[in-house]
């Protein structure tokens, strides 16, 4: 029987882009180590087979890189069973001290050329395995992290920096440092001291150009070949300092930048803030003389400069909300086919935007079915102190309308109608006239209105986006208000009378999906009793659950996403349900606002909330996302953290509890 497996040429070829480390992430000595993401594994891909087995274990082996003690004694075992494995490390990372295991795995790595160690060593850990196994090794880099500002001082880490001092005059090989020390304190000279004196030191690696001065005066006698400044030159760095490193050749001759853009002084000098790009080769025309659609009808001029300009006035970037600060500017470009596209998405910023804008509709009508999008970020009392209405004159010219403001996108519920400048109800009801058969998403903070009429709902059918920020009083009219809004799919809430409540509930609202309560009405639970069965995403506020005589998720039983804003825990009995809900499977806690540092009975508030959540009666729920959740980095930090216990007592309930980045915890290695 032929064999049709992949040579393992082939399968490390597929292999290595997943199991290989870079050096820059090995090398990295930023605040926060580059490996402290809670990702799968990447051992999992020895498990496939025997021959990714036999190809992975060799790359799986070549960088290795140790956070925890757990992970120093699953490592030493492993080396210790199978003494070809540490023949495979070259490079070692070691972030903290991790006790006795340590010496067995420097015994059985002799290869190890590259080493990382970190000086962030507490009184609690363990640095003696480690110090007796660096004299083991001979690596040709050598890598240290401390903290740049009150580094620690205690047993573990002067053990830990005297075996260093000792290993380092001992190691033959080792001609490239990465310099942790910006000033030569006393830790700094235990460690430099033998580099010096070995006068083996070829290339020195520090991570500001500012201290480059101090680094070639204290390693002057070492052949050095290049001194690696890491972080990008700082500014204040390429005015103050740069010019006078002219007036030392020896050091500039050494000095490399590891700048992005730029690779000398010169260029630092002139503020090169881009790399030079290499534009495509075009080659030209066989006929000297050919002129581009000089033939061509009028008609076709037209079109083809009308798609030319909808990309030069910016209108797909406008469309998306970009800054407008990185909108270079259009009126320049601004010619006879150019105006419609100019006008597609318009932003009122200031309050003598708006009857400037409806002057200029007035002077040219045709521009107004145009006009795709038209927010405001403006506030002003112009309608009432005045009399008069420019966006009453502006809603009536612009027919073609697809969106009314919105300065940011309801798909990231990070949209605050607060944000919206106010318009009347007569403008409203002339939007809902002009372009209700157009509307798609519809923005909307209105002046309080006392007797309005629901039929204005008839006429917005393709509405599917609704933000509604308004106190206005509706008359009921049941025969028109329950056709209203035919394709409605998200609905958020901000501000509302109960009338209006009233009205929806009566409203069939056969395409809701998705329903944001910002506001705390207890008319909102008619409303969840009307059209809970058809939502499968729900936002509301911890206090509204509390003031709910129905439990919601007893009132929308389809939901496969519900989330709570409040910055403290709900009360768990306020989620209970007696049967279950199946259909949910993610919860979201949104904070009011975000601390990174919360107090321990803060923390403790949680822990109990999760104790108590009855995850019985919700058996698919598979993620609960906490936005004041952050994921510790260091394995001191996640032996204190709450969130971790969190994390962990909901793993066993089959639930990963998830971060506000997303990220979902993963339970680490422990010592048994």
């Amino acid at each position: 029987m032929s064999d049709h497996s992949l040579p393992d040429e082939i399968i490390s070829e597929i292999l290595s882009p997943a199991l290989k480390v870079s050096d820059e992430v090995f090398s990295d000595t930023s605040r926060v180590s580059p490996f402290s993401k809670y990702s799968e594994s990447t051992s999992a891909y020895l498990l496939v087979c025997k021959s990714w087995l036999r190809v992975a274990t060799p790359l799986l082996y070549n960088v290795v890189i140790l956070r925890s003690k757990a992970q120093a004694k699953a490592l030493s075992l492993a080396l210790a069973g199978n003494k070809m494995l540490g023949k495979f490390i070259k490079k070692l990372r070691v972030e903290g001290g991790y006790g006795a295991p340590m010496l067995t795995i420097l015994q059985c790595s002799p290869n190890i050329s590259d080493l990382f160690v970190s000086l962030e060593i507490y009184s609690s850990d363990n640095t003696n395995g480690l110090c007796k196994g660096l004299q083991l090794l001979n690596p040709t880099r050598l890598i240290l992290w401390d903290l740049s500002f009150r580094p620690l001082e205690n047993k573990m880490v002067s053990q830990l920096v005297d075996a260093l001092a000792k290993s380092i005059s001992q190691w033959d090989r080792l001609s490239v440092f990465d310099c942790p020390f910006a000033a030569t304190t006393n830790r700094a000279k235990k460690v430099i001291s033998p580099l010096i004196r070995s006068k083996r030191l070829q290339a020195l690696a520090i991570s500001f150009v500012s201290t480059s001065s101090w680094a070639y005066d204290t390693f002057k006698e070492c052949p050095l070949k290049v001194i690696q400044a890491k972080q990008p030159v700082q500014e204040w760095e390429r005015t103050h300092y740069l010019p006078r490193l002219k007036n030392d050749p020896k050091l500039m001759a050494l000095l490399k930048f590891t700048d992005t853009i730029t690779r000398s002084l010169d260029e630092l000098e002139r503020g090169h803030l881009e790399p030079a790009l290499e534009l495509p080769l075009i080659a030209p025309s066989l006929n000297p003389s050919f002129t581009p659609l000089a033939g061509a009808p009028e008609d076709v001029h037209d079109k083809i400069w009308a798609r030319v300009l909808h990309f030069a006035m910016s209108v797909p970037e406008l469309a998306n909300d970009v800054k407008w600060k990185d909108i270079p500017r259009r009126v320049p470009l601004l010619l006879r086919l150019g105006l419609p596209s100019y006008y597609a998405h318009v932003m009122l910023r200031r309050s003598s935007a708006a009857p400037s804008f409806a002057s200029a509709l007035s002077r040219n009508p045709s521009l107004g079915p145009h006009v795709r999008s038209l927010g405001i970020q403006y506030w002003s009392s112009i309608d009432h102190e005045f009399g008069t209405n420019p966006m009453l004159a502006i809603l009536l010219r612009t027919s073609g309308l697809l969106r009314f403001g919105g300065n940011k996108d309801l798909a990231n519920d990070t949209f605050s109608a607060d944000e919206e400048g106010p318009i009347s109800w007569n403008a409203f009801e002339a939007m809902a006239q002009c372009s209700g058969s157009t509307l798609r998403e519809c923005f909307a903070r209105i002046h309080t209105y006392q007797v309005a009429s629901a039929n204005i709902f008839a006429g917005l059918t393709a509405l599917r986006t609704l933000i509604w920020n308004s106190s206005t009083t509706f008359l009921e009219v049941p025969n028109a208000s329950g056709h209203g809004l035919p394709s409605l799919e998200k609905l958020w809430i901000s501000s509302a009378s109960t009338s209006f409540m009233t009205v929806l509930s009566r409203m069939k609202l056969p395409s809701l999906r998705r329903v944001i309560l910002s506001c705390d009405s207890p008319s909102s639970e008619i409303f969840l009793e009307t059209h809970g069965p058809k939502l499968t995403e729900l936002h509301v506020s911890s206090y509204f659950l509390s003031i709910m005589e129905s439990r919601v998720l007893k009132l929308c039983p389809n939901l496969r996403s519900f989330s709570i804003l409040g910055y403290r825990p709900p009360d768990a009995d306020d989620l209970y349900l007696s049967e279950p809900i199946t259909s949910l499977v993610k919860m979201i806690f949104e904070a009011s606002y975000v601390r990174r540092n919360m107090a321990k009975n803060e923390i403790a508030e949680w822990e109990q909330f999760f104790t108590e959540l009855n995850t019985e009666s919700l058996p698919n729920l598979r993620e609960i996302w906490v936005e004041n959740c952050e994921w510790p980095t260091t394995e001191r930090d996640i032996a204190k953290s709450g969130w971790v216990r969190c994390a962990e007592m909901m793993i066993k309930r089959n639930i990963n509890l998830v971060d506000r980045t997303g990220t979902k915890w993963r339970s680490r290695l422990q010592v048994k």
